[in-house]
C-alpha cells in the first residue's frame, strides 16, 4: 500500500461511527457489564419473536390452502 496515508479510524467499521454497538464500548471500558447483557438479551427475544411469527404466519398459511385444495375437513364426494 505505497501513497496510503495514516489510518484515522473513520469510517464504519472502526467502531467509532454511529454502528458501533455496546460491544465496542465495553472493549473500550466505557460500559459496564449489564448494559452488553441487557442488549443481548433483547436482541435475542426480538430474534425469537420473530421466527414465533413467521412460524405463525406459515401454519395460517398452510391450513388456509390445505383447506382450499379440498382436503380439510369432511369429504364432499359423493360416493354413494
Amino acid at each position: 500500500m505505497t501513497g496510503a496515508g495514516p489510518m484515522t479510524g473513520v469510517g464504519p467499521m472502526s467502531g467509532g461511527g454511529p454502528l458501533a454497538g455496546p460491544g465496542v464500548a465495553l472493549a473500550r471500558g466505557g460500559a459496564d457489564g449489564e448494559g452488553l447483557v441487557h442488549h443481548l438479551l433483547v436482541d435475542q427475544a426480538l430474534k425469537v419473536g420473530i421466527v414465533l411469527v413467521a412460524l405463525i404466519v406459515l401454519a395460517l398459511g398452510m391450513a388456509l390452502i390445505w383447506k382450499k385444495a379440498g382436503r380439510g375437513g369432511p369429504s364432499s364426494r359423493d360416493d354413494g
